[in-house]
């Protein structure tokens, strides 16, 4: 009894482990003139959050700023919380600030380096599993 307790654990955690996978997201900010749109997608700045420190992102974002002469700023990045789109897989946003600035982002979660995830969540079906054979075993066992 007590090792099928420990394989059934065994089992979830390794299905829990396997599936899940940090978002990888473009990681880059001025003065680097990359970073700006049009943006080439340069591989060079794709980043996988959980190795810079965020591996509890879940989307990624973009950020531009625009001061009142028209000169641009941008920075990319990974993003723990936001809101985005169900059926787009990305939101932006466009605020005004003081002194003619203008800033926009965006949020995405729909691909990696758009930027989207593969980021699963332990399953129900994979906690039913598991408490479905720990009840026939413990069963098993009283009769």
């Amino acid at each position: 009894m007590r090792y099928l307790i420990l394989y059934c654990s065994f089992i979830i955690l390794t299905f829990y482990v396997l599936s899940v996978v940090s978002i990888k997201c473009y990681v880059c900010k001025e003065p680097d003139r990359k970073c700006r749109d049009p943006f080439q997608n340069d591989t060079i700045f794709l980043k996988d959050c959980s190795q810079i420190g965020m591996g509890n992102a879940t989307m990624c974002r973009k950020y531009m700023w625009e001061i009142g002469d028209g000169t641009r700023y941008y920075m990319r990045g990974c993003a723990v919380r936001g809101r985005v789109s169900r059926k787009q897989g990305r939101d932006c946003i466009e605020r005004l600030g003081t002194w003619k600035t203008k800033m926009w982002y965006c949020q995405c979660d729909n691909k990696d380096g758009c930027n989207g995830s593969t980021n699963k969540q332990l399953s129900f079906f994979t906690i039913l599993f598991g408490i479905i054979i720990f009840y026939l075993q413990s069963t098993q066992n009283i009769q």
